[in-house]
């Protein structure tokens, strides 16, 4: 084919589209609990899961316990699927079949596939359901939702072994959702294990946690978040990445929430609007309040950084400890603010704007109100904004 250009501009137009290439980030890796084949900084739990189905004393009901986004459901799929593929072995002409030494699943086998589908008929999930009317997640899970999972408990299972049960987010069980649950608890059939992921157990009836092993997983070091976000967002700049690995505080699902919601910018605007207190720029504060309302996402992230702020303030005042950098100088600003406060006040302040989002989120209350108020309150805590 003849070129329309001379040999100059070919060369011209090869090296700009390689440089273009070069410039432009690989697309970021998607990312869920469902498809993950792999899982970093939840060693310990995985061995202890896994000597228990190689002792036969796998517990029928798993509370998986942390912070939001650090591998919960990410382990509570791996688990499934890995109890999914089992099959009955007898010993052979060589004695006792060898016990497996991972949960790990390669994503060609084909329960990784149907699981990743959502087509396994020998697992369930009961989750939060998104309610069309109001474009967002339902507040609770509810005791419909939960009372599915005794049918399917009834019925043999499909492929002859196990049958898993996941109760994603069960934070979000009611009072009636939870003793909905129990009686499946108290009863439960043979090769069937329920998992749940929490991160709040102390919310759960305390005859729940008596029938659960009860597995709390740490945050994940620094390290690994890096190394995930290395995976999951590639092409981050070296001070973007420590910055979301400072504040993601060990939850790889927060760094990504926070990358992809640019929340390292929103962080710097946010700091500069309260780097003055006790004095407040009421002008800034109302733009700022109105800007990020407008997006679900910007909202999400702004009340993730403002509770994040009373929260590590209250705990570096109660420990006597010091405040280190989150972005590069924000530390000093923090210890200048902290300075003009006495040691009560962030403590104070985190649980009321904590109520003024809650109250927002259960009553569907204006968010730029919100936001306003949430400032108001770490100018002075006893502001009434909870009546706005």
């Amino acid at each position: 084919m003849v070129s329309l250009f001379s040999e100059e501009e070919d060369e011209f137009a090869d090296k700009a589209m390689a440089d273009a290439e070069e410039a432009t980030p690989p697309a970021p890796v998607d990312l869920t609990p469902r498809t993950t084949p792999d899982l970093l900084g939840h060693d310990a739990a995985e061995k202890a899961l896994l000597a228990d189905f190689n002792a036969g004393r796998l517990p029928h009901a798993i509370i998986l316990a942390g912070l939001p986004g650090i591998g919960k459901a990410t382990l509570a799929y791996r688990l499934a699927r890995f109890l999914l593929s089992q099959e009955e072995q007898g010993a052979g002409l060589f004695g006792e079949p060898e016990k497996p030494a991972s949960l790990h699943l390669k994503p060609e086998h084909p329960v990784f596939r149907r699981v990743a589908s959502g087509g396994h008929a020998d697992l369930v999930v009961v989750e939060r359901e998104f309610d069309e009317k109001k474009g967002r997640l339902k507040q609770d899970i509810s005791a419909e939702s939960v009372r599915k999972i005794t049918p399917f408990l009834r019925k043999t299972a499909a492929e002859g072994g196990w049958r898993i049960v996941i109760v994603d987010g069960a934070e979000y069980l009611n009072r009636t959702s939870q003793n909905a649950l129990l009686k499946i608890l108290e009863e439960p059939p043979a090769k069937t294990v329920l998992v749940l992921t929490t991160t709040q157990p102390g919310a759960f009836l305390p005859t729940i946690r008596s029938r659960c092993r009860m597995v709390h997983l740490d945050p994940l070091p620094d390290a690994t978040v890096s190394a995930l976000l290395d995976k999951y967002a590639p092409g981050l700049q070296a001070d973007e990445k420590s910055a979301l690995c400072r504040l993601s505080e060990g939850s790889i699902g927060r760094a990504l929430q926070f990358h992809q919601d640019k929340g390292v910018q929103l962080y710097k605007e946010l700091l500069a609007a309260v780097a003055n207190l006790p004095k407040l720029d009421l002008v800034k504060a109302h733009d700022l309040a109105d800007k990020l309302s407008r997006s679900e996402q910007s909202y999400d992230t702004a009340r993730e950084i403002l509770t994040g702020w009373c929260q590590r303030l209250a705990r570096a005042q109660a420990r006597g400890t010091g405040i280190s950098d989150v972005l590069p100088g924000d530390a000093a600003i923090f210890r200048q603010v902290a300075a003009q406060y006495p040691p009560q006040h962030f403590l104070m302040t985190w649980e009321k704007i904590s109520q003024l989002f809650q109250q927002t989120e259960s009553y569907t209350l204006d968010k730029k109100q919100a936001l306003l108020g949430s400032f108001l309150m770490l100018q002075k805590p006893d502001h009434p904004a909870l009546n706005l």
